[in-house]
């Protein structure tokens, strides 16, 4: 919410919560407190306040937690039963101050409105009670039982400017015009560029160029907004871009938005009530789709390694009963070269002249010397290449065994097939469940709130309507059968039945 938008809801709240009773507190989530009210000759209003985003009164329901947060719970034993005394703006900042009379005294409920936002409950004394978050800054701090202080101001107010002040802004020098609006007064961007709409002056324009006359229509545009904003002549309306979406809510019709569509309201509480709830509701449907696609990548990335691995076991479950094969079939050759190696090992000879002989043998074609690659010490293995096919022979081993040897692993790696085909089968159920529940956590989360039910006047008593449609209405206890007697005993279309504890 902006300056102006916070200068509008001010108005509008101080008109319908005057002397307003607090019913319950609630906070729904860490950042937003719901203050359910009951004002005077009015049906139950609730007003929501979120830390650096939004203030206005609601028509939805809100989740509330089982256990009220530690916060909640002070704002209770404070302002409980406290009566709103008066709801205004600070210096058109982005704060509000709610003014109560409680039983310890006057309090102000603070809600900051810009950045990351706070919510502060100040004391008789103007010392912090609570806060919804403390913090230590340069210009102030948020710490319990210190005095309060506000921020450093934006800005001029704009509330109390005159014509010459603003002959100030030329000393910006070079800055463009919009930029200095921003900066001396407590003006938002929006604003700034739209009083420069309003009074045909180009925002880029330096301020050291503007002229005499297009200053005073600026002071003239500027001012003419404020007072329209401020003495409650608003006109609220929600934007919609040309893709159909919720893009803002202004207090009055923008120049700046004028090609746009919309949608009006009677108060501006009602338009943030829908705007907030219609965006809210959209980022929980886009926070909710991506922690669903996160956790589907996840599992697909499961999947696929799963499927790496049987492609990885079946490969080497057919390699190895390859290699058995083409060892049995060359079975002589192969094992003559084996114990021809270990026998001229045995005698003596040492490894780099074995594979010199076995090498110059190759070279000539003699077999099995034809079959030799390398030999490797270290592992006393033997490299050979057979039928195009390259792989190790243990010298230790008879081909037999060593032909064993991959039988055996290729029957390791079918076995494990069939583990990993039914994890493959697991994940993709998973996946499917997973895509499934994406969907319905989607319809879910796009489920606005429901609305809160209107309640009857005679609610708060012991009611029904009697078979010939009259409305029989007694107190809950002695306290409130007297408040039935003094509020209504006068009203004609009420028969008493006075013989009833408390009643005169």
């Amino acid at each position: 919410m902006t300056s102006f938008d916070i200068a509008a809801i001010t108005t509008e709240l101080e008109h319908l919560l005057n002397d307003a009773r607090i019913d319950n507190i609630y906070q729904t989530n860490p950042r937003i407190l719901l203050l359910k009210l009951r004002c005077p000759a009015q049906p139950t209003a609730q007003l929501v306040i979120e830390a650096g985003k939004r203030i206005h009164l609601t028509s939805y329901s809100f989740t509330t937690p089982p256990k009220p947060p530690a916060f909640c719970m002070a704002l209770r034993k404070y302002l409980r039963n406290a009566r709103i005394a008066k709801v205004q703006q600070h210096e058109f900042e982005r704060i509000m101050i709610i003014g109560l009379r409680g039983r310890g005294g006057e309090y102000q409920l603070i809600s900051e409105l810009f950045g990351e936002g706070n919510i502060i409950l100040v004391g008789p004394e103007n010392e912090i009670v609570q806060a919804l978050v403390y913090r230590r800054m340069r210009d102030r701090n948020v710490i319990p039982k210190q005095k309060f202080a506000y921020p450093p101001p934006s800005g001029r107010n704009p509330v109390n400017l005159g014509p010459e002040d603003l002959d100030q802004i030329k000393e910006f020098g070079q800055l463009s015009v919009v930029k200095a609006l921003t900066r001396f007064l407590s003006l938002g961007g929006l604003y700034a560029e739209e009083v420069l709409l309003r009074a045909d002056v180009d925002k880029n324009t330096p301020c050291k160029d503007l002229k005499k006359e297009e200053i005073d229509t600026i002071f003239t545009k500027l001012h003419d907004l404020v007072t329209e904003v401020v003495e409650d002549k608003v006109r609220p309306r929600v934007i919609i871009d040309y893709e159909g979406r919720w893009i803002d809510v202004t207090p009055v019709p923008l120049k700046r938005y004028a090609h746009l569509e919309y949608s009006t309201y009677g108060t501006l509480s009602k338009a943030l009530d829908e705007y907030y709830t219609r965006t809210s509701t959209q980022e929980k449907v886009e926070r909710v789709e991506k922690r669903a696609e996160q956790e589907l990548e996840r599992v697909t990335t499961i999947l696929h390694d799963q499927e790496k691995a049987l492609e990885d076991l079946r490969d080497k479950a057919e390699l190895d009963r390859k290699i058995g094969d083409i060892m049995y079939r060359h079975l002589n050759e192969l094992q003559f070269l084996l114990q021809r190696t270990m026998s001229e090992k045995r005698s003596g000879g040492t490894w780099e002249e074995i594979i010199a002989k076995l090498q110059d043998e190759k070279k000539d074609s003699r077999s099995p010397a034809t079959y030799f690659d390398h030999l490797i010490p270290e592992s006393l293995t033997l490299q050979v290449s057979v039928e195009n096919q390259s792989f190790q022979l243990d010298l230790e081993k008879s081909v037999q065994e060593n032909a064993l040897s991959h039988y055996e692993g290729a029957k390791k790696a079918e076995r494990k097939l069939v583990g990993v085909g039914k994890a493959i089968e697991q994940t993709q159920v998973e996946i499917g469940k997973l895509r499934n529940l994406m969907v319905e956590e989607s319809e879910r989360a796009s489920k606005p709130p429901s609305i809160m039910p209107k309640r009857e006047w005679y609610e708060k008593f012991r009611w029904f309507h009697s078979s010939d449609g009259f409305l029989v209405i007694g107190g809950r206890d002695a306290s409130t059968n007297r408040v039935l007697v003094r509020r209504y005993m006068k009203t004609d279309d009420i028969v008493f039945h006075t013989d009833i504890p408390g009643a005169p």
